[in-house]
């Protein structure tokens, strides 16, 4: 027994290194704690706990002195997971033209080498340096260990499951099914606004806007949505009421509060009291990727990109491995860009396809673009624009955005085509252009949030195609919280009462 504890306290060199590839994993998982759960840790952990003790035996040859190894591997692993830190940080404050990073990429490679030929030359006593890495490395998994720990305990143990309060009237009936209008729901995530777009990003959208107005919508000219972010606000819009009531956890953001709201929504409930088929379009967002309610669920070969492969990508897009990345992701994370353009892709090939379905029938498609990832240039081409690469995240997005546009041109003369009575159609984006949280003082804190960015943020694009509805009734119903109250009372002889617009920054 003497000689294992030897033989163990003899092995305290490894800990450093494995503390801080396991500290940056838990850094990426406290950043996105809100929207995961604690088993997704595991597979990670584990990987890079592996792999930090396999360079480790690789080095027992290559440095002999154990302090000097501890130091290097140390300095190794902090190379490996801060280069996305410092190309954003390159980028932001415009130092050097990197390009896309592969200069960086040589630069750190360089630096790994003279620190490695440095630290077998140096011939100090290194037991101080030694002690301090060992400290550092503690403190480093300690503080993102404690902030997941505290948001465990403090929040997930206390949220009972959420359902809406709201009573739904009866539709007028004598209302016949047959006379009923097909409704389709589009939701392109994060589409700004074209005022937005002209004022901040120096991009004209009113060629799209025009083409619309053509086909017989209604463009408001100021829509703002009711939250900065899409959990909320698309549950506010499925259920036809502010989600303020969720005011009462200390951190809302956390998106499992709202799951309920999404499935048996009471837009879905009402139609379906109505005799509406309900067909949902899966996106590959977990929320909206499958609802075990809806009649009739289209999805792409996979429901969703799980929420694992996304906390994967992001650990791997955080590393060294980025410039590579789409190498090394293939296999490892069956191809998220790929899955992500082909479900955009696969949602714009089979709405048009729906207007055969039995009716009436609601069709709800939640878009996740032009949210990043940016997979789709200006023309709809395939591209794979690092969603990290902040020096060109607003061409990106505009590309994207211009992409969307023709895709869903493509999309409305189909379904006023070919539909046999005209349907209702909402085009109404959930919020504001993504990275627009990176802005932020703290990533998400809209609360803090200066008055310039909300007005970047809250604007979102609409346009919706009622029917014999005068566009002047649609004015004070332009809102997210309340199109669908406005569509029911047209259509199905409700009384639903319009609520006063509210901008919600932030409920903590």
């Amino acid at each position: 027994m003497k000689s294992l504890l030897q033989f163990i306290s003899r092995q305290t060199w490894l800990l450093p290194p494995i503390f801080l590839s396991v500290s940056f994993v838990l850094s990426v998982y406290q950043q996105n704690m809100t929207q995961l759960e604690l088993p997704i840790l595991v597979a990670p952990l584990a990987i890079v706990i592996l792999t930090a003790l396999l360079f480790s035996v690789i080095c027992i040859p290559l440095i002999r002195n154990t302090y000097k190894r501890t130091i290097f591997l140390s300095f190794f692993v902090i190379i490996i997971f801060s280069y996305s830190d410092f190309l954003f940080f390159i980028h932001r404050f415009k130092f050097i033209d990197i390009g896309t990073g592969s200069f960086l990429l040589q630069v750190w490679l360089l630096l790994i080498v003279i620190f490695f030929l440095f630290i077998t030359k140096v011939k100090k006593n290194l037991i101080v340096v030694n002690k301090f890495v060992f400290l550092f490395s503690v403190l480093a998994v300690l503080f993102p260990l404690f902030g997941i720990a505290k948001f465990e305990i403090s929040e997930r143990f206390n949220q009972p499951i959420i359902s809406s309060s709201l009573e739904l009237p009866l539709a007028n009936k004598t209302l016949v099914s047959e006379d009923l209008p097909d409704i389709y729901f589009i939701v392109p995530d994060s589409y700004g606004s074209p005022d937005v777009f002209k004022n901040y990003y120096n991009f004209d959208n009113s060629e799209f806007v025009n083409f619309l107005k053509k086909q017989g919508f209604y463009v408001p000219s100021s829509h703002l949505s009711n939250y900065p972010k899409t959990f909320l606000s698309l549950a506010s819009t499925l259920n036809m009421e502010y989600v303020d009531y969720l005011s009462v956890y200390k951190n809302s953001s956390d998106v499992s509060i709202v799951s309920p709201l999404f499935i048996g929504s009471n837009v879905e409930k009402f139609l379906k009291s109505n005799n509406y088929t309900y067909y949902q379009m899966g996106s590959w967002w977990e929320f909206t990727g499958y609802n075990p309610q809806a009649d009739v669920n289209i999805v792409y070969k996979q429901r969703v990109i799980t929420r694992a492969k996304l906390f994967n990508y992001a650990i791997i897009q955080s590393t060294i491995l980025q410039p590579v990345s789409a190498l090394v992701t293939k296999d490892l994370l069956l191809n998220f860009v790929g899955d992500a353009r082909n479900f955009t892709s696969f949602q714009f090939e089979q709405l048009p396809k729906t207007v055969n379905l039995p009716g009436p029938k609601f069709v709800f498609t939640h878009i996740l673009s032009p949210h990043t990832p940016y997979v789709f240039g200006k023309d709809c081409e395939s591209v794979i624009n690092n969603t990290f690469d902040k020096a060109h995240e607003v061409e990106n997005y505009i590309n994207q955005v211009q992409c969307i546009n023709k895709k869903l041109i493509t999309t409305i003369e189909a379904i006023q085509k070919n539909s046999k009575k005209p349907p209702v159609i909402i085009i109404q984006s959930d919020e504001g252009p993504p990275f627009l949280r990176t802005r932020l003082p703290e990533e998400d804190s809209w609360k803090d949030a200066s008055d310039d960015l909300l007005k970047q943020k809250m604007p979102v694009f609409a346009a919706y195609y009622l029917p014999g509805v005068p566009q002047a009734e649609l004015t004070s119903f332009s809102s997210s919280v309340n199109i669908f109250r406005k569509v029911f009372n047209s259509y199905f002889k409700t009384d639903f009462k319009g609520f006063i617009l509210i901008v919600c920054r932030e409920f903590n």
